[in-house]
């Protein structure tokens, strides 16, 4: 993949995108692997070992499912296609469903599964979820 393409991509990325790339990339990328990425061309790098990156697929979900339809866009400028190969693994639905939960988890509903929760969960686990703000 054109390395200019993916530092373009990484330049539009905030933290927040890139961890939840991360999270994204979790059923494909060891977790290891992964708590040591900081910014996107960590990830892609790490894609790039494992020959994720070799069309734009498996990228394009990425965005896709991130809502950076924008920089979608830019993938779609090049001239191939991207197809799913063997080499190239769909994005895990599983991952998809958990992510888009977690987008949509409202304060007002954390704060309620918390309460139905506390019986079940330590404390000290419960105080750690939070709701991401909007960047």
């Amino acid at each position: 993949m054109d390395l200019r393409l993916l530092s373009r991509i990484d330049e539009e990325l905030d933290s927040s995108e890139v961890a939840a790339l991360c999270f994204l990339c979790t059923d494909v990328l060891k977790r290891k692997r992964l708590e040591t990425v900081e910014d996107g061309r960590g990830l892609f790098l790490r894609l790039q070992e494992k020959s994720l990156l070799e069309d734009h697929y498996f990228l394009s979900q990425l965005l896709s499912v991130i809502g950076r339809l924008d920089l979608l866009r830019l993938l779609e400028t090049d001239s191939r296609q991207p197809t799913q190969t063997d080499a190239c693994p769909a994005l895990s639905q599983y991952r998809r469903m958990l992510y888009k939960v977690s987008e949509d988890v409202t304060k007002e509903n954390l704060t309620k599964m918390k309460f139905l929760l506390s019986d079940k969960l330590p404390r000290g686990r419960l105080d750690l979820c939070t709701v991401r703000t909007p960047t």
